[in-house]
């Protein structure tokens, strides 16, 4: 599997909102971490906790700074991660991100980014 095109496609399915497409680029049994948040395991779960958080979303981008491909099956970027809410609220998150990707997609997800952005 391409890596650094799933990923690409992970970033586009955030950007349209779409929870189905954003859960579809995970293997069945992964995870997706926001640190310091509990890890969310499973495509399910991931699908759940993305629509729950959409539900408040105007429109979403992802402005990546840097993207690298660390190996054949690992990418991180650094990012702003831009929610415009249904409040009207603008979340802008400095983020830094690794991606874990294997035959069935990705892995595991590590976003690192200071919780006080998101309100914690």
């Amino acid at each position: 599997m391409d890596a650094l095109g799933l990923v690409n496609r992970l970033v586009d399915s955030w950007q349209r909102l779409d929870a189905d497409a954003v859960a579809a680029c995970f293997a069945e049994g992964g995870v997706w971490h926001n640190m310091p948040y509990p890890a969310i395991r499973g495509r399910a779960a991931i699908r759940e906790s993305v629509a729950r958080f959409l539900a408040s979303v105007e429109s979403g981008e992802f402005r990546i700074r840097r993207s690298a491909l660390l190996d054949p099956l690992t990418v991180v970027n650094e990012r702003t991660d831009v929610f415009r809410l249904k409040s009207g609220q603008t979340l802008s998150i400095p983020v830094m991100g690794v991606f874990e990707v294997g035959p069935d997609g990705i892995v595991e997800w590590r976003d690192y980014f200071d919780s006080k952005v998101m309100g914690a």
